[in-house]
């Protein structure tokens, strides 16, 4: 499977699509989720001039395959999340309320 192509990244624009309105990228039947992004932020500058900086975005999927837990979890912290456990142990009560709710 080729891994190297240029993802074009799409939003919706109401909270009642499939994505509820996170930004999505639309993957070909041969290609996967890129391992890693680079976004451009520009911002207004002096004299009607741009200030650019990059910043690369880690897919955690790829990131959570590749490390053991601990240092998956220090990543995790470092971005202002909880550990992997809790994270998942939330989730699985959301879900469970998100369950209830629609058999009714």
């Amino acid at each position: 499977m080729n891994q190297r192509w240029i993802p074009e990244i799409f939003y919706e624009e109401g909270q009642d699509g499939l994505t509820r309105g996170l930004p999505f990228v639309n993957i070909p039947q041969d290609k996967a989720m890129p391992s890693a992004m680079f976004i451009c932020e520009v911002r207004d500058a002096e004299d009607d001039m741009k200030d650019l900086a990059v910043h690369m975005f880690a897919n955690m999927t790829v990131l959570k395959d590749q490390l053991d837990a601990e240092c998956y979890d220090k990543v995790r912290f470092a971005l202002g999340l909880e550990s992997l456990e809790v994270a998942t142990e939330k989730g699985e009560k959301i879900t469970e309320e998100l369950s209830k709710i629609s058999k009714q």
